[in-house]
């Protein structure tokens, strides 16, 4: 398969500690990279930051991705909006005044004005209104309340879009 500009690479659960929160919170896709091109892509890590890596580095890390296609005449702007945050930090805490980026919040911003990601209320447990063990604690560390039912998106919700097409695994 043929990876083109402006592609989506979600990520499902590895089932790092990270991971399964996610996945217990939004579903089973935890990250998503924007492809530059075929050989390179653009994503937000908590180890990396936003940073710029060859396709092959991206999926030694990855294992495995779902490719999805933006159904888009034009992919101008796109790569332009995500590399204008390369190097910027990681949004650990997931809120919007953050001067870090997420994942999701990258692929968000980089596709504004081209595809319309609704924002839903974050969930950092079953429902809506239960926070896990995991994100209290780890909200603790941080220092900030848990911006639960604040607006933000996540990879999985991404994934959902009538806008996208899967077009394969590698």
């Amino acid at each position: 398969m043929e990876i083109q500009t402006a592609d989506l690479l979600f990520v499902p659960n590895q089932h790092h500690d990270m991971d399964e929160a996610i996945a217990a919170s939004t579903g089973n896709y935890v990250h998503v990279a924007i492809a530059l091109d075929s050989e390179h892509v653009i994503h937000a890590s908590p180890r990396y930051g936003v940073v710029k890596q060859t396709l092959a580095v991206f999926l030694d890390e990855s294992h495995q991705v779902d490719v999805y296609r933006p159904k888009i005449q034009n992919s101008a702007g796109i790569i332009e909006r995500a590399l204008e945050f390369e190097h910027r930090p990681y949004n650990f805490s997931f809120y919007k005044d953050d001067s870090g980026i997420y994942c999701s919040q990258l692929v968000t911003i980089a596709f504004k004005h081209v595809i319309n990601f609704d924002e839903e209320p974050m969930q950092f447990g079953d429902d809506e209104r239960q926070i896990s063990k995991f994100w209290s604690d780890y909200y603790l560390k941080l220092g900030v309340d848990v911006p639960l039912n604040q607006l933000g998106t996540n990879p999985n919700k991404l994934a959902t879009s009538d806008q996208l097409q899967l077009i394969g695994t590698i």
